[in-house]
C-alpha cells in the first residue's frame, strides 16, 4: 500500500497559523507539523500538540523570521537594528546568489555566523524540549538554506539522533512537487491557487512510490502572517487541501496511507 506523509512547517509562527494546521491534523490528513519554537505562539501550540497522538512534532530551526530566542547581543550576525532576524529578502537582497536548487542555495558570501547560528540552534531546541517535554520527532530547514544553516541544523538531529527531514527527501523519500506555488507569488496568484485540484495530478506519483512527502503550510489567515510571510492566503489554501473531504476520498478510493514518519518506520 503506498504511504503519503504531509508536513505541515510552521506551527507557532503566528495563532492563526497554529489554528489552522491544528485544525488540518484533527479533521484532515496531516500528520506530521514542524514548531517555529522562537515565536510567542509556540506555548500555546505545545500546549494543544501534546494533547494529540500518533501526529510527530517536529521543530523548524527558524533563522528568519521573528525574533531569536537567544538575546541579540548574543546573536548580532542575526538580528536587525531592532532585534529581530533578518528576513529572506533582506538576506537574498545583501548577500548574492550564486547557485544551488529549488532547497539549497550557495552566496558569495556566506549569510550566516557559524557560532551564532548554532547557538540560537541549540536554545530553540531546549525551548521546543521545554515545551513539549519531549526530543523533536525530527528536524527540519526553514526557509534559506546556506551551506552554514545546512551544517548547523544537519548537526543539531545528528546530535539529538532524529531524523534529519531534508535527508529523507534528498534520498530515498520523493518530496512531492508544490506546484500550485510560484516565485514570486503575488497575492492574486495565492488567492487562485488550486491546491485541492493538484492532488489529482500527484497521485500518480504518490502511488509509483512506497512513501512520498507532501510539504504544506496550512494556516487561518491572520494580520501578523501579513506581515511575517510572503507565504499568506496561500495558507488558507493549503488548508483547504489537508481538510478537504475530496482529498481524503480520493486518497482513500486510490489505497493509500496516510502515515507519520514514525508510523512509516522513518522515525
Amino acid at each position: 500500500m503506498p504511504r503519503l506523509i504531509v508536513q505541515a512547517d510552521d506551527i507557532a509562527i503566528t495563532h492563526g497559523a497554529t489554528l489552522g494546521i491544528l485544525d488540518g491534523i484533527t479533521n484532515g490528513i496531516v500528520r506530521a507539523t514542524g514548531m517555529f519554537a522562537n515565536c510567542p505562539d509556540a506555548a500555546f501550540a505545545a500546549s494543544r500538540l501534546r494533547e494529540l497522538d500518533g501526529i510527530d512534532v517536529g521543530i523548524d530551526l527558524n533563522f528568519v523570521t521573528g525574533r531569536p530566542v537567544l538575546p541579540a547581543s548574543e546573536v548580532p550576525g542575526l538580528v536587525t537594528g531592532d532585534g529581530a532576524f533578518r528576513t529572506s529578502g533582506q538576506i537574498r537582497a545583501e548577500y548574492r546568489v550564486t547557485g544551488g536548487d529549488a532547497v539549497f542555495s550557495q552566496f558569495e558570501r556566506e549569510p550566516f555566523d557559524l557560532d551564532e547560528t548554532m547557538a540560537e540552534a541549540r536554545a530553540q531546541v531546549d525551548r521546543f524540549v521545554e515545551l513539549m517535554g519531549r526530543a523533536p520527532a525530527y528536524v527540519h530547514h526553514h526557509s534559506i538554506v546556506s551551506p552554514v544553516s545546512d551544517a548547523v541544523v544537519r548537526q543539531v538531529a545528528a546530535d539529538l539522533g532524529v531524523l534529519f527531514v531534508d535527508d529523507l527527501y534528498r534520498g530515498s523519500v520523493p518530496l512531492l512537487p508544490n506546484d500550485w506555488y510560484a516565485k514570486p507569488f503575488p497575492l492574486d496568484a495565492q488567492i487562485t491557487a488550486d491546491a485541492v485540484g493538484a492532488m489529482e495530478r500527484l497521485l500518480p506519483a504518490i502511488l509509483a512510490n512506497e512513501t512520498s512527502l507532501l510539504i504544506l503550510h496550512p494556516g487561518y489567515v491572520d494580520a501578523e502572517i501579513l506581515g511575517l510571510s510572503t507565504f499568506s492566503i496561500i495558507r488558507a489554501r493549503d488548508l483547504e487541501l489537508v481538510a478537504s473531504p475530496a482529498v481524503r476520498a480520493l486518497l482513500d478510493d486510490a489505497g493509500v496511507e496516510v502515515t507519520s514518519f514514525s508510523d512509516a518506520g522513518l522515525a
